[in-house]
Formats: structure tokens, sequence, C-alpha cells
């Protein structure tokens, strides 16, 4: 393998560039922006992902914090319970962390280094019989032999192997922030939320005197011109003093809005010597706290295929075959969680009860299947 050609300088895109130099295949990266914007959000990667990030040196400590503790609050905003995702984590090798986007990209960046070109809009790509050739916005092109979409969920790529398909959306949004400072009623390391008829909330402690939360609504997509804090006062009630509190450190301009929509079932992800990873091929909502997680596993993944010297058709074969069931099952499990976690009074109230009276075995087998990606 010559050179692979990466189209997207996002999660997937970057963690695959840093996963084939590690091999001493050479990559190019081309992303579209010629900056990376100055809104910032933040995810929650799990302790599977983590570990393959740090097996590629990159010093999670620097742009997160391990999570410790993930606590849950149903109706009328009641205490559920406690899930201690800090030592269940390390017992599968690596903790678990919270960590902020924007300074996730950044340190991967600067670690892939001149290999990244900024400010390289693909807007068409094609394959011939020995390379992969990708076509951007100033009229240059490059090729590879091979192309990976790491485009994301509104992927160009994508239009070269399904012409049409687009998003199904699910008809919820919100907003996420990042905030300077941390709340004095959030612990550290520890992350809450807040599930209430039709919307849910959350609060994590980021590290480095940062915090992240979100609140998502469903059947409801956030106006453009109402304010958004009066969107959340009026349609979160009673509104948690938690995120009263980050409201206030808030200004809406930070506030960035999420729409939720996926993927599921599209197949294939590949045609001749192009492949989709990450959400340009199983686009996920973020209601499972996997979508990071899928595109990194896929990077890594991949990676591992093409360094095996497997001839192209069986690296794009073997890479969906194995890849695929575990998208699409954190696509199911994003929607089954949107829908928990906002259910109605009578569902909420059996929800929050069976919560706080499952056994511990239960338990650690929910929390097993989180840190471990299953």
């Amino acid at each position: 393998m010559k050179k692979v050609l990466i189209i997207g300088g996002g999660i997937a895109g970057l963690t695959l560039a840093l996963s084939l130099k590690k091999l001493g295949i050479p990559v190019v990266v081309h992303e579209k922006y010629d900056h990376y914007q100055n809104q910032q959000t933040g995810f929650l990667i799990w302790s599977y992902a983590i570990k393959i990030l740090q097996d590629l040196g990159i010093p999670v400590d620097e742009v997160g914090a391990p999570l410790e503790s993930f606590q849950i609050h149903g109706r009328k905003g009641r205490f559920v319970c406690e899930m201690p995702i800090g030592s269940v984590s390390r017992l599968h090798g690596a903790n678990s962390y919270e960590i902020n986007r924007y300074r996730l990209s950044e340190l991967l960046s600067r670690m892939v280094g001149d290999d990244l070109i900024l400010g390289s809009e693909c807007i068409s790509v094609s394959s011939l019989e020995e390379k992969a050739i990708a076509t951007f916005a100033d009229g240059s092109s490059d090729q590879g032999d091979i192309l990976i979409a790491c485009d994301g969920s509104n992927s160009v790529v994508r239009m070269f192997i399904h012409p049409g398909v687009q998003l199904r959306m699910l008809g919820s949004g919100g907003w996420i922030s990042v905030i300077n400072q941390r709340p004095p009623l959030l612990p550290l390391n520890t992350q809450m939320e807040f599930w209430q008829p039709g919307v849910k909330a959350g609060v994590a402690d980021l590290g480095h005197g940062e915090t992240r939360w979100y609140v998502a609504f469903k059947n409801y997509i956030p106006s453009a011109v109402e304010s958004k804090k009066d969107q959340i006062f009026n349609r979160m009630k009673p509104l948690p003093e938690m995120i009263k509190s980050c409201l206030e450190c808030t200004d809406e301009d930070q506030m960035v809005p999420t729409q939720a929509g996926d993927l599921l079932a599209l197949s294939p992800w590949y045609r001749d010597r192009v492949l989709m990873i990450g959400d340009a091929a199983h686009a996920t909502s973020p209601y499972a706290g996997m979508g990071a997680c899928s595109a990194i596993a896929d990077a890594a993944f991949l990676a591992d295929l093409i360094g095996s010297g497997r001839s192209i058709p069986a690296i794009f074969q073997d890479f969906q075959a194995v890849r695929k069931h575990a998208a699409d099952s954190v696509i199911k499990e994003s929607r089954r969680g949107l829908d928990l976690s906002t259910c109605g009074d009578l569902k909420g109230w059996v929800r929050d009860w069976m919560f706080r009276n499952m056994p511990e075995k239960k338990w650690n087998q929910i929390m097993t299947d989180m840190v471990t990606g299953h």
C-alpha cells in the first residue's frame, strides 16, 4: 500500500491516519475546513476506545478527565442510581474519559502533522482499476491506492456509493456546550443525567476546570428564533438546579445546536477502492454515547487490516463483516436510549423503580457492556 487517501479530518480520519502512520503506511488527510470551529463540545469515550488512543501514544489526560461515577436522576429530579464506571473501566484495561472534543481534535491534528491538509474540500470521488481519486473544490485532485471516507454524517463520498441516501432524522434536537468552570454541585470526575418526560439533560466534569452540559428534547426541534434558554426553561420542569447553574454560566452563542439522525442498516459500505467508516457509514444519534467510540474502533480495526497485506476487496469485506453488526447495534441502542430516558410519567415511574431495584449482577453486566463496547 503506497498511499491511503483519507477524506475528513475528524476523530475517525485522524485516528486512522495515526494508526496507519504507526504501521509505516503513507497517508494524506484532506479536511474541508481551513480551521477548527471555535464552538466547543464534549463527549464520553468509553474504556475500549480510550485504550486504542493510548496505544497510539495520545495523551488523553491533556484533553479530558477520567469518569468515576455516572448518576441518573429520574422523575421530578429524584436520584435513581449511581454507577461506578471508573472501577469497572479499569478492570478492562483503561479508564473511560469525559473529553473536550475541540481539544482532542487539535491534539490529533498536531500529531498527524504535515499529512493533514486543511481547507481541502472534497466535492467528488471516483475509482479506477488501480487507484481512487478525490476532486476538490479548488479544481485540484489527489489519488491513492484506496480512499477512506471519514467525512461524517453528511458525507460527500457516500454519494459515490449510495446516491441519494440521507440521514433518517429522528425529530429530536437540543444543545450542547462547554463552560470554563465546574458548578459547585458537580463532584469531580462525575457525570449526572436528568430524565424527564420528553427531555433528557446531562452535566459532566471534563477536568481542567471545564464542564460539558447538554439538553435534548424528544419530538421537538429547537426553534432558531426563540431564545435558546427560554426553550429549556419552558420545556424542562422542574428545571434541575445543576442545569440551571450551567445555563447561568453560558452565553447563548456558546450553545451548539444538535439534531438527531442516523443511518441504520446501510449496506454496502464500500465500492471499488472507496470505503466509508465512522459516521459516513453508520451515523448514530448521541443517546448511547458511542458515536466517537465506534469511529475510533473502526479506524483501529481498518488500520490492522490494511497492515495485514491482504487484497483490497478482502480488507473491505472483512471490515464490514466485523464492524457492521456492532455499528447497527449502537444505532438501535441509541434509539432505545432516547425512548428510555424521555418516557412519560407511568413508564418513567416503572423505569425508575426497576433501576433502583436492579440486582448488582445485572448492573455489572450493563456497565461492562458499555465500557467494552458491547
